[in-house]
């Protein structure tokens, strides 16, 4: 019994030395890339009531957008943490984001669900912002998971939604049409009002905000 247990432990996360070096590198590549584009992002002035770690999210097509946009523009000096899955794809989005010096936490709602939000909860009251994208890791695209509404709930931390509007990009053929800015395109970065979820909801309250959030990431930001 006790063997078995081992082996679950290893096999929880995928990923070894291939996917560390395909990360690392599809990491340097997504700099450079950045060092290309131009980032139009006009401070909210909702910004200014943020005094703790905040929960951002974005659709899973816009990883590498998003995350070149917010670490270029975004005012905020607080470390970010990402959720990522437990699988090889996953293992290589944490190498990729280890390059920025961005942590990385392993898991979803088909692999170590719990384990995961255990660990979330510890960063968020480490003080640590942490970055979802909750239509990851297989989908169905654009349709938003409910788990970081728990950990919302959980922890107090305000839901953050970002959505990011490429003026020249290529689309991947993969299950979320996984978006890549061509060199020198403009991003224009949007962050919505930050959704406070109560410690005590309805099931058909908590539905109701749900589709609110899964709305506002969907909403289409024309560039000015």
């Amino acid at each position: 019994m006790a063997s078995t247990t081992v082996i679950e432990k290893k096999t929880a996360v995928k990923g070894g030395k291939k996917e560390k070096i395909i990360g690392t590198l599809a990491g340097w590549l997504i700099q450079l890339l950045g060092f290309t584009l131009r980032v139009k992002f006009a401070i909210p002035t909702h910004f200014d009531r943020l005094d703790g770690p905040v929960i951002l999210v974005f659709w899973h097509a816009q990883i590498v957008p998003a995350t070149i946009a917010w670490l270029r523009k975004c005012p905020r000096s607080t470390s970010l943490c990402a959720l990522t899955s437990a699988s090889k794809d996953g293992a290589i989005i944490e190498h990729a984001m280890a390059t920025y010096d961005v942590r990385s936490v392993r898991g979803s709602s088909s692999r170590r669900g719990t384990a995961a939000l255990i660990e979330l909860k510890k960063i968020i009251a480490a003080g640590m912002d942490v970055c979802i994208t909750p239509d990851g890791p297989r989908g169905p695209a654009q349709v938003l998971q409910p788990g970081l509404l728990k950990l919302s709930q959980l922890t107090g931390a305000p839901v953050l939604p970002l959505r990011i509007q490429c003026s020249r990009s290529w689309r991947l053929n993969t299950w979320d049409r996984f978006e890549i800015p061509r060199p020198f395109a403009t991003l224009h970065l949007c962050i919505d009002e930050p959704v406070i979820v109560p410690r005590k909801m309805s099931d058909a309250a908590m539905e109701d905000l749900r589709l609110d959030i899964e709305k506002r990431l969907s909403e289409v930001t024309p560039i000015p």
